[in-house]
């Protein structure tokens, strides 16, 4: 429903011409399944106001809304505003008669949604809301099913501001596992550590997520770490899951005692047992100076989790973004939050009629090169980012003979230009089991401010494509390799197309010599004049007439003086 968009946009006058139409204030999307209260209270756009006006009309504001979509998991609508972390709309929502006091189920309560709030680690705020908090009433002993509470919550995310704030109110202590090392270690002068370490305290003690030695470069105190490691405490120890000292360091913005971890030669390749590095856990989580003290001692931007993530795929906001890239990662990579940041196309909700999304649900092939594909459906699939089925389900639409129109992609390439505009280059949607999977050969452009256009190209002028690379050379965006459908791959052939970044028109690059193959999911570099970089990715080959999947073991090098390809010697 619009109502939900508006909410979620801060439009205060859509939302009051909704509720003057009749609409339930507390309607429940059918999509993310939340009601306007709460779309409202989770949206940074919406302001205090917004929530004010939804709550005269009578949104309850001590409503069970689902967390996650398809996920029977209930949340109450203080929750939701305590994920936030917004001071203001917390307070409110507290004035207004939210129950201070709930559990969910699994005994989580408000203080501990506090601290598990967006960014928690770093949030300015979080001292003033769980103070607030407490001075309404809540406690500061709740202990949730899983065993944790507010106060050990705050010890691991390294927040110790908050752990003496919780003492202070009540908090039970021995919901840390400290020692009285490592109470000093937080809280007291490296003086009484000293004295503590003179009287042989355990260096191997652990509160179950970290050591004392672990401790003292999460608080960030290099003279405590120092006496710690004086006195024998492991260098080699490491946190719950692996968690390694550096990325200790990391949790708080440290860069002081990062820096001095790096000088101290402890490595900053190490990973956790997820196989993330130091650089990748600081990307994820938005530590923008910690990231470049990484890259600038030589970290590794390339490195892959076991999920097959890298720093650049994980990239929380875009200096990090931009760092990786000039580190030599790719932009195509970057998560679909980046993608919109970058883009700055807003989201809104499928605002068209069933009329118009039968009229363009289905993927076509541009009539020339290029044309302008000014279709409805598809211009609200960009700005909405969901996927086939998300459009499926709020059309009523169980018509499975033909895949419906995506922008949720695999296998694009996003290509930024000198000028600012940023071009998107075709890729797929889903795997070849699924009713909505389809390979496109589509690119979008953007202009910064928000707009985009969709041009649409003759099979027979550029195939269907996804897992290549474009780059870009002058005016133009190389497009080379392609894993596409079965019966395009030509095994001994490397795919080449040229997009003229001007008239947006494609053509076909006849290349000649020791091709790659037909490659997709690899690296291409343009380092020196006219001349393309083709490193690994993956090879269709054929092997006793069965077409493998293969790692692709040659560099090759694409001149493009006479579009000749040559191998290069290992």
């Amino acid at each position: 429903m619009q109502i939900h968009t508006f909410a979620r946009l801060g439009d205060i006058p859509g939302v009051a011409r909704e509720l003057a139409n009749g609409i339930d204030v507390d309607c429940v999307d059918e999509t993310e399944y939340q009601t306007p209260l709460v779309c409202a209270i989770t949206s940074p756009s919406a302001s205090v106001e917004m929530l004010k006006l939804l709550v005269s009309q009578g949104a309850n504001v001590n409503a069970l809304v689902n967390e996650y979509p398809n996920i029977e998991r209930k949340k109450t609508v203080l929750g939701f505003a305590l994920k936030s972390g917004n001071f203001e709309k917390i307070q409110y929502l507290l004035d207004a008669g939210a129950n201070i006091n709930y559990q969910n189920q699994n005994g989580y309560d408000a203080l501990m949604d506090a601290m598990y709030s967006e960014n928690a680690s770093l949030n300015q705020n979080l001292l003033s809301i769980l103070n607030l908090l407490i001075s309404r009433g809540a406690s500061a002993s709740g202990v949730s099913s899983y065993g944790e509470s507010a106060i050990s919550i705050a010890s691991r995310i390294g927040r110790f501001d908050a752990v003496k704030l919780l003492l202070e109110s009540g908090a039970d202590a021995k919901q840390l596992g400290w020692t009285e090392l490592m109470h000093s270690i937080a809280f007291q002068s490296a003086d009484d550590v000293k004295e503590l370490l003179n009287k042989g305290a355990d260096l191997t003690a652990s509160d179950g997520e970290k050591t004392p030695w672990l401790l003292s470069v999460h608080v960030g105190d290099i003279s405590k770490a120092k006496l710690l490691l004086s006195a024998g405490a492991n260098r080699d120890d490491c946190g719950f899951s692996g968690k390694t000292p550096l990325m200790f360091a990391i949790d708080n913005n440290n860069i002081e005692i990062l820096q001095w971890l790096i000088a101290e030669g402890f490595d900053i390749e190490a990973t956790n047992e997820y196989e993330s590095t130091a650089l990748m856990v600081a990307a994820e989580n938005g530590r923008t100076d910690c990231v470049r003290i990484l890259l600038e001692a030589g970290a590794n931007p390339s490195k892959v989790t076991k999920y097959d993530d890298k720093a650049i795929t994980l990239a929380s906001n875009l200096q990090i973004v931009k760092m990786l890239v000039q580190a030599g990662e790719d932009l195509s990579e970057i998560s679909n939050d980046m993608r919109r940041l970058l883009t700055q196309v807003n989201y809104s909700d499928i605002q068209i009629s069933s009329e118009q999304y039968l009229a363009g649900k289905h993927r076509r092939f541009g009539t020339k090169n290029p044309e302008l594909m000014d279709i409805d459906f598809w211009q609200e699939m960009v700005r909405n980012g969901q996927d086939s089925y998300y459009a499926r389900k709020k059309f009523g639409d169980e018509n499975y003979n033909e895949p419906v129109w995506c922008y949720d992609r695999f296998g694009r390439t996003i290509t930024e230009l000198p000028d600012g505009r940023i071009i998107e280059i075709a890729g797929e949607h889903e795997d070849f089991c699924d009713p909505d999977f389809c390979i496109y050969n589509d690119i979008v452009v953007y202009t910064r401010d928000g707009n985009f256009q969709i041009f649409g190209y003759p099979e027979e002028i550029f195939p269907p494509t996804d897992f290549h690379s474009a780059t870009l050379v002058g005016e133009y965006i190389y497009i080379i390799g392609n894993l596409g459908y079965d019966d395009q791959r030509i095994t001994n052939e490397t795919p080449v197309y040229r997009l003229d970044c001007k008239t947006f028109k494609i053509e076909k690059v006849e290349t000649s010599g020791e091709k790659p193959g037909w490659i997709s999911k690899h690296k291409a570099s343009y380092k020196e004049t006219n001349k393309i970089y083709i490193t690994g990715g993956k090879l269709c080959v054929m092997v006793n007439d069965e077409e493998e999947y293969v790692d692709n073991s040659l560099d090759c090098v694409l001149d493009l003086t006479n579009f000749t390809w040559s191998r290069l010697s290992k």
